[in-house]
């Protein structure tokens, strides 16, 4: 329920909204099961699990978004509906959907000149405000009944347990500027947060190249949007179709964007800096040059700021992220990038701002988004509403021959090979991370004051058992009378109903693996 009051305080008029109860809950509340595919990838230092999910069709191209809730993945289609997958990889349709006028769009007689299959989701982000309340913004397209607006939505989500639910009380926080005669591949929108009151947002041209260089336009622009009064500050210009952006350890804010063919671009977004479009690219159009200042410059970058690489031929370039290193470490500081051409994710080694090497991982479908997994999974968002999840693989490990192993594998085994052990599947799973993954992440959180359908974990240890700020206990946990220790979790984790006795927890888990999720757990 959304109530809005209108009220004067000292002669000024204000409106307030607020949203009462839990609104658009999971469609009946039930998960639906999907078809699922699994397969193995090798990479140069690390073997990887590819899990796909398979859901419900919906209508429209195959664009859409993602963003992580938890170790839930919040799905949202090119047209605006919302869904989310699940650590076990049942997908929950969610009643709500993002403000596009799909119908009023798909209902006008110029549809065909309007590109109904370029009228999509740009991309979702999730800010979290309070324990189980988040704001959720939408980048995306809307119709006005003459042109086309690039806007900025927001609502709010909210959490309880494993309940999510969306608010219909959607605002509009920002139009771009100009509104176009038609939707175009070359949108962008991709965001970040800025600050608490700010989000970053890449926009592109929509095929109106000239809006790059045209100050008063937001089009071809990186602009920096005030949350509560949609106030938009242009940061940098030039840019064509941006499709992603992240930002490094260090503050460097990393862009990737769709040049011409042969231009897809990897740059440095600075203030002030003018990336070029359309007057120079590396690409070229179609087979014949674009709009560059003379034709001797063609395939140059000369006179404004060049990116840090370009790829010939391009690789239909899409959204990007800082490998966490927690889950990947010989991947420290590199940077995924996902593409279209080519069914590849491709992994680029920096040394600063200098490119070292970049890895093509074919993983056998085209991306159109990725995102990091609290629980270490890298989930992709591929074509015909499909996702996809890849996850660090134990099966090569033995205790036979390690010497034939790429050092990853001999690093991970090294515990349970040099004891003996066979390190089978199950053996090399003693790694904390991983079994935190398999056996805690669905349920449990490591983000401060983020409880899942049980407790967070954030400073388990020396917290009083039974007793944490918004989550409900059971009896058996509440009846405990002391402080977790390590050894405490230990001895819970291996054997929850004789250490709680009247607890319904069971994780079938050995002593040696309950002491390897503890030390995971204080490490993080």
């Amino acid at each position: 329920l959304s109530v809005q009051v209108d009220y004067d305080k000292e002669g000024v008029s204000y409106s307030a909204t607020a949203v009462l109860g839990v609104v658009g809950a999971a469609r009946d509340r039930e998960l639906a099961t999907h078809e699922f595919e699994t397969q193995e990838l090798a990479t140069h230092l690390y073997a990887l699990d590819l899990n796909g999910v398979y859901f419900r069709s919906w209508e429209g191209e195959s664009r859409g978004a993602i963003a992580p809730l938890g170790n839930d993945l919040l799905v949202a289609s090119p047209w605006g509906m919302l869904a989310l997958v699940r650590p076990n990889r049942a997908v929950a349709y969610l009643d709500g959907n993002v403000p596009m006028n799909v119908s009023e769009f798909q209902a006008h007689p110029d549809k065909a000149n309007l590109r109904l299959h370029q009228f999509r989701v740009a991309d979702i982000l999730l800010k979290q405000h309070s324990v189980g309340r988040y704001e959720l913004f939408v980048t995306h397209h809307y119709f006005t009944g003459e042109c086309i607006r690039f806007r900025l939505s927001a609502t709010t989500l909210l959490l309880q347990g494993a309940d999510v639910s969306v608010s219909p009380a959607w605002r509009t926080i920002f139009d771009a500027d100009p509104c176009v005669s038609a939707a175009s591949e070359q949108a962008g929108g991709r965001m970040l947060t800025d600050g608490p009151d700010h989000l970053l947002v890449v926009i592109g041209t929509h095929g109106q190249d000239e809006y790059a260089q045209d100050p008063a336009s937001h089009l071809g622009k990186l602009v920096r949007i005030e949350i509560e009064t949609g106030r938009a500050l242009t940061l940098a210009s030039g840019l064509r179709n941006p499709q992603g952006l992240t930002r490094d350890a260090a503050g460097t804010l990393w862009e990737t964007e769709h040049g011409p063919h042969g231009g897809d671009e990897l740059n440095i977004l600075e203030l002030g800096g003018n990336y070029g479009w359309p007057q120079v690219t590396y690409g070229i159009e179609s087979g014949s040059w674009v709009k560059v200042s003379r034709v001797e410059k063609l395939g140059r970058h000369d006179g404004f700021t060049k990116p840090v690489f370009s790829w010939l031929p391009s690789i239909g370039i899409s959204n990007l992220v800082v490998n966490d290193e927690r889950w990947f470490p010989l991947w420290e500081d590199d940077l995924l990038i996902g593409s279209l051409v080519g069914n590849a994710l491709f992994r680029v080694r920096l040394d600063g701002a200098a490119m070292q090497y970049v890895e093509r991982i074919k993983v056998g479908y085209r991306i159109r988004d990725l995102a990091h997994m609290p629980d270490g999974r890298i989930a992709l968002l591929g074509d015909g509403e499909k996702v996809y999840f890849l996850s660090r693989s134990y099966a090569y490990c033995n205790d036979e021959d390690t010497l034939n192993l790429r050092p990853v594998y001999a690093v991970d085994c090294a515990a349970t090979v040099g004891s003996g052990v066979a390190a089978t599947v199950g053996a090399v799973a003693a790694t904390g991370a991983q079994l935190y993954g398999t056996h805690c992440s669905g349920c449990h959180s490591l983000t401060v004051e983020k409880h899942g359908i049980g407790p967070h974990l954030v400073g388990v240890v020396g917290r009083r058992a039974g007793e944490v700020s918004g989550y409900l206990f059971s009896g058996a946990l509440r009846s405990l009378d002391l402080a977790w220790t390590p050894t405490h979790l230990e001895q819970f984790l291996a054997d929850p109903k004789q250490f709680a006795p009247g607890t319904s927890k069971s994780l079938h888990i050995t002593q040696a693996e309950a002491r390897a999720i503890v030390d995971f757990i204080e490490g993080d």
